[in-house]
């Protein structure tokens, strides 16, 4: 080929196309479960086959194909053959809505294409959609068997997330083909905070809400007014979370808390030096996570354009209005279950 190129793969055009996954297995995780009273025990060694065993669409009904009708909302990129007819290289990835995350449901790469980093490139494309879209993670399915394609996965950041052992029958386990599911966490993560962490949260705060001070001119606003007791009296009384870097650092929060199936949330904040990534937006899904079937409501400013755009952008929308003084003007907003 003369360009290796990686291009989106419209579903109008490649729907339906086969992917010929080959692969040949010297090595696989021989998996063993054993249960207890109390307790379930999962291990998987690492062991060699006695002889190498081949697997493609010759062992199964039907070869994978892009876009199958079940990934609705799927998207794909790839790299084709010169006249634009083959398909080499391919990368399919699928919105989990509910959970926040990122499918990835077909990673293949031709033989003749092998190690040249494609793989990666690939998967790159798929991170960076990822934590462009706001996601918190990214999952993967393979097998016990593909141990080529676990250690690319673990490469990659991913990580053990669970097994299922009857997935493509009974005796999974039996025949060393067990479903193996790795996740690949985006950063920064986003947990539930303890009471360790509320001075630092609290230190955020006085330093996110300069922004919303300067607005009015004034430092006298309440979240720059509270202090360490009311912040962890919010705190028993509700759900806090964080958003930590990578070394460390709280670089976000929010919280809320429930009374009569409203679930109020409050103190929506980003580091200064890390706004404008989707941190926000990132955030408050997370904590209308914690909050099924509820109804949210929220309150900002009327001079903070910016955070209405954001709640209005992920379906909120102000149904109140009240006046604290001449200068602060408080909007309220919901959004209902079923948004």
């Amino acid at each position: 080929m003369s360009d290796l190129k990686i291009i989106p793969l419209p579903k109008e055009q490649w729907k339906g196309t086969p992917i010929l996954m080959r692969y040949t297995s010297e090595e696989y995780f021989d998996v063993k479960i054993t249960e207890e009273q109390d307790s379930f025990h999962v291990d998987m060694v690492k062991k060699k086959f006695d002889t190498p065993v081949k697997h493609g669409p010759e062992e199964y009904d039907f070869p994978d194909r892009l876009y199958a009708d079940w990934w609705e909302g799927a998207e794909a990129w790839g790299i084709v053959s010169d006249d634009g007819k083959a398909l080499l290289a391919c990368i399919e990835c699928w919105p989990e809505e509910w959970s926040n995350r990122l499918q990835i449901t077909e990673l293949w790469v031709a033989d003749e294409l092998h190690r040249q980093g494609i793989g990666t490139k690939l998967m790159n494309i798929v991170k960076e959609k990822a934590e462009r879209d706001g996601r918190r993670a990214i999952i993967l399915e393979t097998q016990s068997c593909n141990v080529r394609a676990i250690t690319f996965y673990r490469k990659q950041g991913f990580q053990l997330m669970g097994i299922d052992t009857c997935c493509y029958g009974n005796f999974d386990v039996d025949r060393r083909e067990v479903r193996v599911n790795m996740v690949y966490f985006i950063r920064p993560d986003i947990v539930r905070a303890k009471e360790d962490d509320l001075q630092e949260i609290l230190d955020l705060q006085y330093l996110a809400y300069q922004s919303e001070a300067a607005l009015f001119g004034t430092k006298d606003i309440p979240p720059l007014k509270e202090t360490l007791e009311e912040v962890k009296e919010e705190c028993r009384n509700g759900i806090f979370l964080k958003m930590v870097s990578e070394d460390g650092k709280i670089i976000g929060s929010v919280r809320a808390h429930e009374k009569d199936g409203t679930a109020y949330i409050g103190k929506l904040m980003v580091h200064p030096d890390f706004r404008g990534k989707g941190y926000g937006s990132r955030l408050l899904k997370e904590i209308e996570r914690c909050y099924i079937n509820k109804r949210f409501e929220l309150f900002t400013s009327t001079r903070s354009v910016d955070n209405i755009r954001l709640y209005e952008r992920l379906g909120y929308k102000i149904f109140d209005q009240k006046a604290v003084t001449d200068e602060l003007v408080f909007v309220y907003m919901e959004k209902e279950p079923s948004q």
